[in-house]
């Protein structure tokens, strides 16, 4: 199948359309409902961090749980989003992960995403019953904000500083303490 360009593209663009995408375009395009939401690269900060935690996390989550970053979730049909992190039970072969096998997603902030980590995703998010949502602020400081489904909306859970516990809902039978594994804001 060929994908037209972006600028001949026309109508809603299909799952089908938005799959058919080399993987060198996969980490900067989203797709919602027709539409392609398009993000820079993260900075090398963000990246830096985003190995860290999952390092962190990966202490954190059972063993027949398995963290990731940075993979495409459907949530929904023509919804697939690329969350920085996610916990999964199972992974499968395939190029996409349903929502239904997520049980954490992790959106570190950055300045050109913030309104979607903030407030798009999160409801989006709840609306696939992915049970736990975590938002990562690392600016001015690091501040990570736990959400836990409760009857499909996300309520807060906790919130933790740089060097302070990380408590999780769970299925997570230990607490994270985040900041304390990797420099945040150098670039």
């Amino acid at each position: 199948m060929s994908v037209p360009t972006l600028d001949e593209h026309a109508q809603a663009w299909t799952e089908e359309e938005f799959l058919a995408f080399p993987e060198t375009v996969w980490p900067r395009l989203e797709l919602l409902d027709g539409a392609l939401l398009v993000s820079p690269a993260p900075r090398k900060s963000h990246q830096r961090f985003s190995r860290a935690f999952a390092n962190v996390m990966d202490a954190a989550v059972p063993d027949d749980w398995e963290v990731l970053e940075g993979i495409n979730v459907r949530l929904a049909t023509s919804r697939i989003f690329i969350p920085d992190l996610v916990v999964v039970r199972e992974i499968g072969e395939g190029v996409v992960t349903d929502a239904a096998d997520v049980t954490l997603v992790a959106e570190i902030v950055s300045p050109s995403t913030g309104s979607q980590d903030r407030l798009l995703k999160p409801a989006l998010y709840a609306a696939a019953g992915i049970p736990c949502y975590l938002r990562i602020e690392q600016q001015p400081e690091l501040v990570v904000h736990v959400a836990a489904l409760d009857a499909g909306e996300y309520v807060e859970y906790g919130v933790a500083r740089a060097g302070e516990p990380l408590h999780l809902p769970a299925p997570f039978a230990t607490a994270v303490v985040p900041g304390m594994a990797a420099p945040l804001v150098s670039s």
